[in-house]
């Protein structure tokens, strides 16, 4: 994972990590993290919290993905009321039923436990076929107060400008040749859309979402 100005990912994963690194006075306990990928948040959390768990779905990707617990979000391998953090970024619009993962992720939360979950609203297509849905901030609330929690708070990760900008690095990595003049265009872009998100924010057209909810302390499921 790349935080270089000159990846076409680099303000991608700045901020991601930013928002997520912000979350980290909310975890605890045992946290479980929901299509963990790689682990590239590992590093981050497992300070705060007495055990972290990657989970990953069995697929053809993640046999080369150093997971601890093989499973499917739509049916957590779980008891209720079991752990204490749930993490999920960028898994869920992946997911075909993503009212049921929701459901599932609160359901194995113990009562105040947390949810932090990320979501894409502007972005193209990745990981075809498996990529079904898009998610406004509203509809993120909707699921996470539907699946019985208090939402805390839910935050785009930037605005038009840094979603204008990451979106045509992507557009520059069909388009130009020789590609050793990628390195300075993404840069370049990604550091302009960066300091123009700073003059004039529209949180509408953002990216990505971020959110965080608790499970009630007297919820009964």
């Amino acid at each position: 994972m790349s935080y270089s100005w000159f990846s076409k990912n680099g303000l991608v994963h700045r901020l991601i990590s930013k928002h997520l690194q912000e979350t980290t006075s909310y975890v605890k306990g045992v946290l479980v993290d929901v299509g963990c990928g790689t682990r590239q948040y590992e590093t981050l959390f497992k300070p705060y919290v007495t055990r972290y768990i990657g989970l990953e779905y069995p697929s053809v990707f993640s046999r080369h993905t150093p997971y601890d617990v093989a499973g499917d979000a739509l049916r957590l391998p779980y008891k209720t009321a079991s752990v204490d953090t749930v993490l999920s970024n960028q898994v869920i619009e992946h997911v075909p039923e993503p009212w049921t993962m929701v459901d599932e992720m609160a359901r194995i939360l113990k009562p105040d436990g947390i949810l932090i979950l990320s979501a894409p609203h502007i972005w193209g297509i990745h990981n075809a076929p498996e990529d079904y849905y898009r998610f406004t901030c509203y509809g993120l609330q909707f699921l996470m107060e539907r699946a019985g929690l208090e939402v805390l708070y839910v935050h785009a990760m930037a605005g038009f400008w840094v979603t204008a900008g990451i979106r045509f690095c992507y557009y520059l990595t069909r388009v130009v040749r020789p590609v050793f003049l990628l390195p300075p265009l993404y840069a370049l872009v990604q550091i302009g859309a960066y300091v123009l998100d700073h003059v004039h924010l529209v949180e509408g057209d953002t990216w990505n979402y971020i959110a965080v909810a608790k499970k009630p302390e007297g919820a009964t499921k």
